[in-house]
């Protein structure tokens, strides 16, 4: 092989052309790809940061979500327990007040059936009476009329 100054102008020209290339086109080009994988790992880092934080909101919301949760079922069972204090406390003086007030017809009706026996009783000499005018024909007054008798048979054997 032979050398001669064509080979030395093609390998100055080489050099020349790679340097002017790596000056012109491979700098600027290198410089854009470093910018965007700058980019890419700043994105990067970003959603990774953000998936760390939404993880941590999901995680705090869960934990609220169970609190009102867990409020609103304590509140919920307050309000029954509540409602069924007061429920039995109505009850309770219902049946008291209903109590009372069976009592006192109770007692009305035992005063209402004592006058319409001591009326019976009274009006019982007036009809002994006069069943035996009817019998013997004229008015006689009803001697050692017995009392008990009227009165075992009006109220019972007391």
């Amino acid at each position: 092989m032979d050398f001669n100054g064509t080979f030395l102008a093609v390998i100055i020209t080489f050099i020349l052309f790679v340097f002017v290339m790596n000056k012109i086109l491979y700098a600027p080009i290198l410089g854009i790809m470093e910018e965007r994988r700058k980019v890419i790992d700043s994105n990067y880092k970003d959603a990774k940061d953000n998936d760390k934080k939404s993880e941590e909101l999901t995680a705090e919301k869960e934990g609220e979500l169970n609190t009102a949760k867990n409020n609103a079922r304590e509140k919920y069972l307050s309000a029954i327990d509540e409602f069924r204090q007061e429920r039995q406390s109505k009850i309770e003086s219902a049946q008291v007040s209903e109590k009372q007030e069976l009592e006192r017809s109770n007692d009305e009706l035992a005063h209402l059936s004592d006058e319409v026996k001591n009326g019976l009783k009274n009006s019982m000499t007036d009809l002994a009476t006069d069943i035996v005018e009817k019998v013997i024909g004229y008015r006689s007054e009803v001697k050692d009329f017995d009392n008990s008798v009227v009165d075992s048979v009006l109220w019972g054997d007391k």
